[in-house]
C-alpha cells in the first residue's frame, strides 16, 4: 500500500468519534483516560483538524471543552506530594463540579489515594499547550514539589507518591514535565544520569530498570530523558551510541519490533526510529524505511486509525504511534508521499508547532 493510500477523512473521522465517546473497550481503561485524549487530540493536530475552525465546528469538537475537562482533573486538595493530574474522573471530583476540592465527608481512604500521575501530568500539561492553553490554572510550584518527592535515590520515578513501578518511563515523564514548565529544580540530573547508565543492557539498548532485558521502548525513554535534560553526549559515548544504534537498526524485519525474536509491532517504528532520530537523522536514515512504511500502511483499518499488526483491530496507541512514524519518515524516505503531516518533536511526543511553545526546535538539539 502506498502513502497516497493513507485515509486522511477517515482517520480523522476515527480519532474525533474515539474524542467524543470512547467505544466499550475502552472501559477497563478508566484510570487512564487522560492519555486517550492525549492521543486523539495530537493525532488531529497531526492532521492539523485544530488549525481548521470550520472543521472543528463539523466535527463537533470543542477546544475549550477539552481544556476545561482536563483542569477538572487537576488535584488541588491533599498533601503537597498528591499534586498533579489524574487520569480521568473515576476518583474524586465530578467533571462539572463547581468546587474541584474532595467534599468534607470524603473518606480517609478516598482522600489518600486521589493523587496525581506522573504520566498524566504529562500528557495533561502536553495537551494543554497544544490546545492553545496559557497553563495560567497549572499549579506549577505544588506539581514541582510532588515531582521531586517522586524521584528515588537510584534517581528513578515513581508514578504515584503511595509507591509504583519506578523505570524509565516515568523518568521521561519527570523530565517532559519540567522541560514544559521550564523548572528543573524538582529533578536531581546527576542521579537520573546514573540511572540511565546503570539501564544500559548488555546489548547497549536501554531496559526499564537496571539488570533487565532491553527493550524498544525504554530505550527511547532513556535517550529522550538524556536529549531533555540536554546530556545525551555526557552519557552516551561514542561505543554506546554505535552499540545502542546498531541495536535499533536490528530490531527491523521489514516492520520493526520491539526486542530480539519478537514479531513486529507498529508502535515500535516510532519507538526505535524515535530513538534514532534522537541520535541524529544520519541514524534514522540508517532504517530501510519503504518496507517499514509498507508494513505500516498494511495495518491501516479501513474503520480509521491503525492497528498494531496486520488483520488486527485498530486501537489509539497503535494509531497515534503509526501516525507519529509515518510522520516522522515523511517524503525524505518515501518520493510519493502524500500524507503532509504538521512536523513532530518526537522528545515531548506533539507536533513541532507545540514544541516550539517551551523552546525546542529539533529532536536531538534541545536548548
Amino acid at each position: 500500500m502506498s502513502a497516497a493510500s493513507f485515509d486522511r477523512e477517515r482517520h480523522i473521522k476515527y480519532f474525533s468519534q474515539h474524542l467524543l465517546q470512547l467505544p466499550f473497550p475502552y472501559s477497563s481503561l478508566d484510570t487512564n483516560r487522560l492519555t486517550l485524549v492525549h492521543f486523539a487530540a495530537h493525532a488531529l493536530d497531526m492532521l492539523g483538524v485544530w488549525d481548521d475552525d470550520a472543521l472543528i465546528a463539523k466535527l463537533g469538537l470543542h477546544k475549550q471543552n477539552i481544556i476545561d475537562w482536563i483542569y477538572n482533573l487537576q488535584v488541588v486538595t491533599g498533601a503537597p506530594e498528591q499534586a498533579g493530574f489524574t487520569g480521568g474522573n473515576f476518583l474524586g471530583v465530578s467533571y462539572g463540579s463547581a468546587d474541584q476540592e474532595l467534599p468534607n465527608n470524603a473518606s480517609v481512604v478516598l482522600a489518600e489515594n486521589y493523587h496525581g500521575h506522573i504520566a498524566m501530568t504529562y500528557t495533561a500539561l502536553a495537551t494543554l499547550a497544544m490546545l492553545g492553553d496559557d497553563f495560567s490554572r497549572v499549579q506549577k510550584e505544588k506539581i514541582l514539589r510532588a515531582l521531586q518527592s517522586l524521584q528515588r535515590d537510584d534517581g528513578s520515578f515513581k508514578c504515584i507518591p503511595l509507591g509504583s513501578e519506578c523505570d524509565t518511563r516515568f523518568l521521561f515523564c519527570a523530565c517532559a514535565i519540567s522541560h514544559m514548565l521550564n523548572d528543573w529544580s524538582a529533578v536531581n540530573k546527576d542521579s537520573a544520569m546514573e540511572f540511565v547508565r546503570n539501564c544500559r543492557s548488555f546489548d547497549g539498548a536501554i531496559a526499564l530498570i537496571p539488570g533487565q532485558e532491553g527493550h524498544g521502548g525504554s530505550t527511547f525513554c532513556g535517550v529522550a530523558s538524556l536529549v531533555l535534560m540536554n546530556k545525551l553526549d555526557e552519557v552516551i559515548d561514542d561505543d554506546w551510541r554505535k552499540e545502542l544504534t546498531r541495536w535499533c537498526v536490528t530490531r527491523q524485519i521489514g516492520g520493526m519490533q520491539g526486542r530480539p525474536n519478537k514479531v513486529e509491532d507498529t508502535c515500535y517504528s516510532y519507538w526505535i526510529g524515535g530513538t534514532l532520530r534522537l541520535l541524529g537523522q544520519d541514524s534514522f536514515a540508517l532504517l530501510d524505511h519503504p518496507p517499514l512504511r509498507k508494513f505500516v500502511f498494511s495495518c491501516q483499518s479501513p474503520l480509521g486509525g491503525f492497528s498494531k499488526a496486520k488483520n488486527a483491530f485498530p486501537d489509539m496507541l497503535h494509531s497515534f504511534y503509526s501516525m507519529s512514524y509515518l510522520n516522522m519518515s515523511g517524503s525524505q524516505f518515501d518520493q510519493d508521499d502524500r500524507i503532509a503531516l504538521k512536523e513532530l518533536s518526537c522528545t515531548l511526543g506533539v507536533c513541532r508547532t507545540t514544541a516550539e511553545k517551551f523552546g525546542s526546535t529539533t529532536d536531538h538539539a534541545i536548548p
